[in-house]
């Protein structure tokens, strides 16, 4: 009995054994594959190419290439000054509430009198010939039709600073209407001297309209 229990002891022994190192084979370590190595090679250098050709000057006496003589040193100037600073006056604009019309080319409000540049005012007391009749009153028909346009609106006028005359000689518009050019145009005030409203009452003149023409009212007067 003894010597059988020795024999399967070592039965047993040599049993543990072989797996170990069965084991061991299987969980031994597997080297990593070797890298390819991939060479890239640099790419080639292109020399800079230079044009010989020299650069002809457009303007000799105001521009010309840098590479056109030898370098000369550049002066700073001073900027011009914005265009009209001198010349052009300070224009401000006023405002006539309601003016009152005292003549056709007259306005006057709150003490302000203004007479439309360029025109001739036609006065209230004018009579006008006419082709069918006696001379008919032009001077108050002229100044009832710049009331007609004006009527209650407001007029603004060009006021330069410097005109700090009592009656002040400047361009008026009403609802964006020159009143000055308006009259000359219709023929119900002249314009004046050296005006550039003057070829407008020739224009006028021909056409027979306003103070130049026959008294409106009776045509009026003639329709049903």
């Amino acid at each position: 009995m003894r010597r059988a229990a020795v024999i399967a002891s070592g039965i047993v022994i040599l049993a543990w054994g072989s797996a170990l190192v069965i084991a061991g084979a299987h969980l031994r370590p597997v080297p990593p594959a070797a890298k390819a190595e991939i060479t890239i090679a640099p790419p080639e250098k292109t020399p800079p190419a230079f044009e010989s050709r020299r650069v002809r000057a457009i303007n000799p006496g105001a521009f010309a290439s840098p590479i056109e003589g030898p370098g000369e040193t550049l002066e700073r100037i001073a900027p011009r000054p914005p265009l009209g600073a001198k010349d052009e006056k300070e224009v401000e604009v006023i405002l006539l509430q309601r003016p009152w019309t005292g003549a056709a080319g007259m306005l006057a409000a709150r003490g302000r009198r203004v007479r439309l540049a360029g025109v001739t005012p036609t006065e209230v007391g004018r009579r006008c010939p006419s082709r069918s009749g006696p001379p008919w009153p032009c001077g108050v028909v002229a100044r009832t039709q710049q009331r007609l346009l004006i009527r209650n609106r407001t007029v603004a006028c060009d006021h330069n600073a410097v005109n700090r005359q009592d009656t002040l000689v400047t361009v008026c518009r009403v609802g964006g209407t020159d009143i000055g050019t308006w009259l000359v145009s219709n023929g119900w005030a002249e314009a004046a001297n050296g005006s550039v409203l003057s070829e407008l009452t020739s224009i006028a003149r021909r056409e027979q309209r306003g103070i130049f023409g026959d008294d409106p009212r009776e045509s009026l007067n003639g329709q049903p």
